[in-house]
């Protein structure tokens, strides 16, 4: 078994580990987009030239509470701009401009326990697992909030008042996040439809299509519980699926699991998954700071597990200059950038 090779490592500047990130293309660079915690600020990580920069955010509250708690956070490039998007246990989901720190919507009411950004056939979004409530939100990247001077204009000019954001927010009831990773709600797309796959509100595993507001399959539970998610889709679709110590593929087309593979180290706290040199692969971070990676095809490790970071918080699969990567984040504060074993 081959050792899975570093290429770099990071510490995000100030103080705290990222509790959730995105890696993002931009001008043909990979920059990871993160939040630290650290009240009105985000940071981002240039992969590529191997910068770190402070994002100073403006105040997401309507009230000036002039705080953030961003434990769930994610990115996307909107019209050349990067647009983080989170939330904590005791903010909403809330959207910035991250360079300018501009808010681009205010923070909504309840928490947001889990953020992750896609863009799935053109539309970037966001999606978003609450505490306060049940269910999943989808929010469109684009959107901005009218302010009050915009408002006040309409009205003068006796002009329609400016969109609401809420219009393009979808709600699902019938799902919801089970963990506090982004890997709680996973989404893409399927047969041309755009889905999500989480647990359901009423058991089993879902993958909810979101357009057209019902399930297309229903997967059963298994003995222990699935929490984290990927959504994989090439010749065929995958859904890959992780919770407890365990790991599954499953079939989107039948609705049934393969057999399950038992996972070293402590319980699963994230995922990631997705075709890499034409391999079906994961990756699992583990709470005791674990992480490995999955030839899922061959249903064996690539490589020998990674140990001693922590409780892993975050995976992303992703490209750097023209190679397949997966950057971790774990509780000792260290980013970590492995490249994949051929």
């Amino acid at each position: 078994m081959s050792e899975l090779r570093p290429l770099d490592f990071g510490e995000a500047p100030r103080l705290g580990s990222l509790y959730g990130f995105s890696v993002v293309q931009r001008d043909g660079q990979s920059i990871l987009a993160g939040s630290h915690d650290q009240s009105l600020e985000a940071c981002s990580w240039n992969l590529s030239s191997d910068v770190w920069t402070v994002h100073e955010l403006d105040d997401p509250w309507l009230d000036e509470a002039n705080y953030t708690e961003l434990t769930a956070f994610g990115a996307v490039v909107v019209d050349g701009r990067i647009v983080g998007g989170g939330g904590g246990d005791h903010q909403g989901f809330a959207l910035w401009d991250l360079e300018s720190g501009k808010v681009r919507l205010s923070a909504q009411e309840g928490g947001g326990v889990t953020t992750s950004a896609v863009v799935v056939g053109g539309r970037a979004l966001f999606v978003v697992g609450g505490r306060a409530a049940p269910g999943v939100q989808v929010w469109d990247a684009s959107v901005v909030e009218a302010d009050e001077e915009e408002y006040e204009r309409a009205e003068t000019a006796g002009l329609d008042e400016p969109p609401s954001p809420y219009a393009s927010m979808v709600d699902v009831n019938e799902l919801e996040a089970r963990s506090h990773a982004a890997s709680a709600v996973a989404a893409g797309a399927l047969d041309g439809r755009l889905v999500l796959v989480a647990n359901g509100a009423d058991g089993g595993v879902l993958v909810w299509d979101v357009d057209g507001q019902r399930a297309l399959v229903e997967f059963d539970d298994l003995d222990e519980g699935l929490t984290d998610f990927a959504l994989v889709t090439g010749d065929r679709a995958y859904v890959v699926a992780a919770g407890g110590r365990q790991l599954v593929v499953g079939d989107p087309a039948t609705g049934e699991w393969g057999e399950p593979l038992a996972v070293p180290g402590d319980e699963i706290s994230c995922l990631a998954a997705g075709l890499v040199n034409g391999r079906l692969v994961a990756v699992t971070g583990m709470e005791d700071g674990t992480v490995c990676a999955w030839n899922l095809d061959e249903r064996w490790l690539l490589a020998e597990p990674i140990r001693g970071m922590g409780e892993v918080r975050a995976i992303s699969i992703t490209e750097l200059d023209g190679r397949q990567i997966f950057v971790s984040t774990g509780r000792d504060g260290v980013m970590r950038v492995w490249e994949f074993t051929t």
